[in-house]
């Protein structure tokens, strides 16, 4: 058995992490899928030395063919999307995959507001991120998904943004517990994120990955 030319270093989570092993999946590249102990991460005196990892955070991807330790998530697929020829055919599919995922990593942002401990205040950002921030980045993305044929998001074929986009959908559904592309009616979304799950390379992976609730 060969060696795994990767290693992707993250919690137990789908989180951040899983869009990375879809594109390895996707790419039929093995990897080590290390999962750290979240409850042992957050000990202050626990058994993990944070400083062994970069900027002391995780996922963390180790490239052992370019001898490459690279950290931030948006970062490492975009690297492994370029590496595959999976970053688009021109600098300007190239540009729109880097555009959305910015885009993505707002949302992202926003969301992450809500771990906010006051119920109150809580449940006025979930408010307030469900009826004006989904709309105003997901309109643009269903309205150019459209007029790209509803396949793929950039170009004629599949890219990094591809699997970033389909992951992080279904990670705002899972966090808010609606239904962000079905409830705010983003049918094209909707069916292309099903698509995406259909691959067989990703549903392989989806099949046998450990079950986690994000």
């Amino acid at each position: 058995m060969s060696t795994p030319k990767y290693k992707v270093t993250y919690f137990n989570y789908m989180w951040l992490a899983e869009p990375i092993r879809y594109l390895l999946s996707y790419v039929k590249e093995d990897f080590e899928d290390v999962r750290v102990s979240w409850e042992e991460w957050e000990k202050p005196d626990g058994k993990i030395n944070k400083d062994e990892y970069l900027y002391q955070k995780l996922p963390v991807l180790e490239d052992f063919e370019n001898g490459l330790k690279l950290g931030q998530s948006f970062t490492i697929v975009r690297y492994l999307g370029r590496k595959y020829n999976l970053a688009g055919k021109t600098e300007v599919e190239a540009a729109k995959c880097d555009e959305y995922s910015d885009v993505l990593k707002d949302v992202l942002k926003e969301m992450e507001l809500m771990w906010e401990k006051d119920e109150k205040t809580k449940a006025e950002l979930k408010k307030n991120w469900l009826e004006k921030t989904i709309p105003r980045y997901f309109s643009v993305i269903e309205s150019d998904l459209k007029k790209n044929g509803g396949k793929y998001l950039v170009g004629n074929g599949v890219t990094w943004i591809d699997f970033l986009l389909s992951h992080m959908a279904q990670l705002f559904t899972q966090y808010s517990e609606v239904d962000v592309l079905a409830h705010y009616h983003y049918p094209t979304m909707k069916e292309y994120q099903q698509q995406i799950f259909e691959i067989p390379e990703i549903k392989a992976w989806i099949s046998k990955r450990p079950v986690t609730q994000y």
